[in-house]
């Protein structure tokens, strides 16, 4: 590693024991006050964020959306604030599990299983729910520019259950882990370029990745539709829903399948979506 790099690590690593030592109730103030920090002074895809929400509900009014940028800003920060404080801060947390018997079943298959989620809510805390209650769970994740960063993050996940691989990993490697009935978990809603497949997602086209699609059709493991929220009395609910497709099974009609699912959740909670990407950067030619 760089000088830099091990700059990086280091830091990330005193500031993640100092969030350990804060009790749950101050983590969330912090988180709260970081988000509103960010909300006004740092704004990077601040106007992408007014922009995806706009277009996602073009019937509200511009206080509202603001007010659900500001809670998107809040949830962004308490994500991060939870993680770095893990294994420490899942202890402090309460959870409600709803339709647990899901996963259990599709793992009971033996053919593996695709955990498909987005960047909605606590996504992070989802994660280590799975570690931290035995599942052999696997993330995909982009590698990230800073090694120390990168190296942090690693660990930090292996350290409650959660392995991982890198988006430019092995096919095969991911194959033979669902064949020895591991869980691949998949965030499924960033604009894939020219790669993708076209969906709608709030009635626009949107270009999106195909890759649990194409998992699932060669692999047969069950596809199980799965995110955290937060409740307003701070309770982190993990939900689990069965993937199920109505008629022929192709890459589009999956995709559509999973990303409806989550549409409905961003309708219930907006405040939780993760308003930054540039969702609807790729266009239909």
């Amino acid at each position: 590693m760089t000088l830099k790099d091990k700059f990086t690590y280091r830091l990330l690593h005193v500031i993640s024991r100092r969030l350990r030592r804060l009790p749950n109730s101050s983590r969330s103030r912090f988180a709260n006050k970081l988000g509103a920090f960010a909300f006004n002074r740092i704004p990077i895809r601040k106007k992408q964020a007014i922009q995806n929400i706009k277009t996602a509900f073009p019937d509200k009014n511009g206080a509202w959306v603001n007010y659900v940028l500001k809670g998107s800003y809040r949830l962004v920060s308490t994500n991060f604030m939870e993680f770095l404080a893990l294994p420490k801060s899942f202890d402090s947390l309460n959870f409600r599990v709803e339709n647990r018997h899901i996963i259990d079943e599709a793992s009971q298959q033996g053919k593996g299983v695709l955990i498909i989620t987005g960047h909605f809510g606590l996504w992070e805390i989802l994660g280590s729910w799975l570690g931290k209650n035995g599942y052999p769970v696997w993330g995909i994740i982009q590698r990230q520019g800073n090694k120390g960063a990168d190296v942090f993050v690693k660990e930090l996940r292996e350290s409650y259950g959660m392995k991982h691989l890198y988006r430019k990993s092995s096919l095969d490697k991911m194959y033979a882990l669902l064949k020895e009935n591991n869980m691949l978990i998949l965030a499924s809603d960033q604009d894939a370029k020219k790669r993708g497949v076209f969906v709608n997602f709030f009635d626009q086209p949107s270009s999106t990745p195909k890759g649990s699609a194409i998992f699932h059709m060669q692999s047969g493991a069950p596809m199980v539709f799965s995110v955290a929220h937060k409740e307003k009395d701070g309770t982190v609910v993990i939900s689990f829903s069965k993937i199920e497709l109505n008629g022929s099974a192709s890459i589009e009609t999956i995709t559509q399948t999973y990303t409806t699912m989550l549409e409905e959740k961003v309708r219930e909670y907006p405040d939780h979506y993760f308003w930054f990407h540039r969702k609807w950067k790729t266009r239909t030619e």
